[in-house]
């Protein structure tokens, strides 16, 4: 089976990417970020909408409430496991995804080197003032979806609820949104309604964290194993889009 791999740190357009090569292949997406499995955060953890995936199929590895907390990487690769034994798709696969946890799990087990033969595609990171410019419009799109769950609304439904709060607090963009909150006496309720000059100032925050992470990623993110069987991109199926053409699109992981 052919798999097609899509890496790379957060807000670099994996998903975009992700979406546009099933659309040409036909074949499903499995998303590797741990954190897509707690449906209850979908705007802040980056799952795209119905409309944006259209008719292409995006599974992922959990649905799991956010109260028992981040799927862990071993659990994870082992639902990978199981989703792809079950999977009528015979041809390929794609996998999508930036949780470097999981990436080494995979990398560890030389049952991906046993059985497939794998296109990689390593999406980069970019310079820290298009990265921002990025970032600064995801978050603009979370805070005011089309779709869904408005990213302050996901945050101000678990007030009271430490747990929750707890899992949060380990969540990159939520992170900063408490730590914004708490340092300025706003209860995450008062989020929704604050200020613009103050909304912009969380907008920055966030993107920042969101820089950062993406230079951790990028630093730590594992090589591809020499027992891979990797082949050469084909032109012909793979998608060519030039790194100004994949940051104009939409702002997802």
């Amino acid at each position: 089976m052919l798999m097609h791999l899509i890496f790379g740190p957060t807000c670099c357009g994996k998903t975009d990417f992700s979406i546009k090569l099933a659309q040409r292949l036909g074949w499903p997406v499995i998303s590797l970020d741990r954190v897509q499995c707690c449906t209850q955060i979908a705007t802040g953890s980056g799952r795209p909408s119905p409309a944006e995936i259209g008719c292409t199929e995006r599974i992922y590895l959990a649905d799991r409430p956010l109260v028992e907390g981040i799927i862990e990487a071993d659990a994870a690769h082992a639902a990978l496991k199981c989703v792809l034994e079950s999977s009528e798709s015979k041809l390929g696969m794609i996998l999508e995804g930036g949780s470097i946890s999981l990436l080494n799990a995979i990398m560890r087990d030389s049952y991906w080197s046993e059985k497939f033969t794998w296109c990689i595609h390593r999406l980069p990171l970019c310079d820290s003032a298009t990265f921002l410019h990025r970032a600064k419009r995801r978050i603009r799109q979370m805070l005011s979806p089309e779709e869904g769950v408005p990213f302050l609304q996901e945050l101000a439904m678990y007030v009271g609820h430490s747990a929750e709060l707890g899992v949060l607090e380990g969540v990159v963009g939520y992170r900063f949104a408490i730590t914004f909150a708490r340092e300025r006496h706003l209860s995450l309720v008062d989020l929704k309604k604050i200020e613009p000059e103050l909304k912009e100032a969380l907008i920055d925050g966030i993107a920042q964290e969101y820089l950062d992470h993406a230079k951790w990623q990028e630093r730590d993110f594992p090589n591809i194993p020499a027992t891979w069987k990797v082949q050469e991109l084909d032109p012909d199926i793979v998608i060519k889009m030039d790194i100004t053409n994949l940051y104009s699109g939409q702002n997802h992981s």
